[in-house]
């Protein structure tokens, strides 16, 4: 992928008119921005979950192996 000054400006330059934009001058961008802000916290809220199951999954297996069997010994 070659890397050229003009798309590198046009990048910045569509960066910056996003972030200075208020909010409610066009309402499709502001309906794409809000989906795709909640789009991503879901992703975040969804990964969290996941991670929490499986520790908790990891958990529960050392305290059933490492707790409780041993005291059947």
């Amino acid at each position: 992928r070659v890397l050229n000054m003009a798309g590198i400006k046009d990048k910045a330059k569509q960066i910056w008119e996003a972030i200075i934009l208020p909010d409610g001058v066009d309402e499709e961008y502001d309906e794409r921005c809000d989906k795709a802000f909640s789009k991503t916290v879901d992703y975040l809220i969804n990964f969290g979950y996941t991670v929490f199951f499986v520790m908790s999954i990891i958990s529960l297996y050392f305290l059933i192996t490492r707790e409780i069997l041993w005291l059947r010994k």
